[in-house]
């Protein structure tokens, strides 16, 4: 009896259990989820492409900078790093940087030489690629020092170099009518070069030469138009300009705005070796801008104005579904190229790091007795590198 009423209890106890965890009738946890909606996630916007540019004016090399750079390397090549060290921070701001190369980077073949006619060692330009240039422009007035055999020979030298954009001089007649292009960050840009004159010497006949501004007019502006189709920026270099004047002209603007117009969204100029100025160029195209002189980027010239020289900066922007890059900036960084008495140790400062001793100290006060902290202020005050309207330097 008592083993019968043990079963009966245990029977119930295992009822109770199995019912009294089952889930009341009704209840949210056995009652099926209602349909959801698939989650959705939106793509964020896309980023417009930004890039920075700098610019520099004329790579001068004249002996003693070439001389000095062979002593610095125990007489076994040569050093030019100490000459730009203090400038290489700016340098490395731009994602696309130019430079005017104003020598023939042609000394693997031929000897170093100054003015008037150039030719320097290759070292200089691979210090510029030390540095992070990667524009780079050959058309200048002395192009042709040394003819054919100097342009072959920088040629053979350029030829070694890559990802970089190097325009002006040409080897071939495809080299003179193609375009360089160089991409970074997403965006990509063209750049042309020409030089207005070439100090008499005339172009030779034949495949090698240089872009010149006049005589070429129609290839350059079929090079614009054909550039501004293929590259979301267009940068073109002019060799022009008088020499040692801080003031551009009236036919310059014309011609500015006219290769504006034809598809080139930033000119650089240089030759003048001293500074002059810059503006906005409205075209059916958009907003161009122009810089007339950039001035020297290092030299060891005897004049006062030709010490001052700068880093133009440009702040480039494309929109996520827009088809060119547009200038959303300009700044202008002004450099002083320094040496002392006997035009010793020639190098390139900013001016924020320049100092009023380093001024009063500079070998070209034996030439130029008016340079000084003074005369720099004065300089950059008459100075305007954004103008939108009117240029506060344009020939009286």
């Amino acid at each position: 009896m008592m083993k019968r009423k043990n079963r009966l209890l245990a029977l119930g106890a295992a009822l109770l259990l199995l019912f009294g965890c089952a889930p009341a009738e009704g209840s949210g946890s056995s009652a099926p989820l209602p349909p959801q909606e698939p989650a959705v996630f939106s793509a964020p916007d896309p980023e417009p492409v930004r890039a920075v540019l700098v610019a520099v004016g004329d790579n001068l090399i004249h002996d003693v900078i070439y001389q000095q750079a062979r002593q610095r390397a125990g007489g076994e090549g040569y050093d030019f790093a100490p000459a730009y060290e203090k400038i290489a921070p700016l340098v490395a701001q731009g994602d696309f940087a130019f430079i005017n190369q104003e020598t023939l980077l042609a000394g693997d073949e031929l000897p170093p030489s100054s003015y008037p006619a150039f030719c320097s060692p290759t070292e200089v330009g691979r210090e510029m690629l030390r540095l992070g240039f990667n524009l780079f422009s050959t058309a200048t007035n002395h192009s042709l020092d040394w003819r054919v055999p100097g342009i072959q020979a920088a040629g053979r030298f350029w030829e070694q170099q890559e990802d970089i954009a190097m325009a002006g001089c040409y080897c071939t007649q495809e080299e003179r009518e193609g375009i360089a292009y160089l991409t970074r960050n997403g965006m990509t840009v063209a750049l042309i070069a020409a030089t207005e004159l070439t100090n008499g010497i005339p172009r030779p006949e034949g495949e090698v030469g240089v872009l010149l501004l006049n005589e070429d007019r129609e290839l350059i502006l079929q090079k614009l138009e054909t550039a501004a189709q293929n590259a979301d920026f267009v940068i073109l270099s002019l060799h022009w300009g008088i020499e040692g004047s801080g003031y551009y002209t009236d036919g310059q603007r014309e011609l500015a705005q006219l290769l504006a117009e034809a598809g080139a969204d930033l000119i650089l100029g240089h030759h003048p070796h001293v500074l002059q100025g810059g503006e906005y160029l409205e075209t059916s195209r958009g907003r161009s801008y122009v810089a007339y002189s950039l001035g020297n980027f290092i030299s060891a010239q005897r004049g006062a104005e030709n010490m001052l020289a700068g880093f133009l900066q440009v702040e480039l922007e494309k929109a996520p579904h827009g088809e060119r890059a547009e200038i959303r900036g300009v700044n202008f960084i002004p450099t002083v190229t320094h040496y002392g008495p006997g035009y010793q140790e020639v190098s390139v400062w900013p001016l924020s790091q320049y100092t009023p001793e380093l001024a009063a100290a500079h070998g070209v006060r034996q030439y130029a007795p008016a340079f000084g902290w003074d005369y720099l202020t004065e300089q950059l005050a008459g100075l305007d590198f954004q103008a939108g309207g009117e240029p506060d330097k344009t020939s009286p």
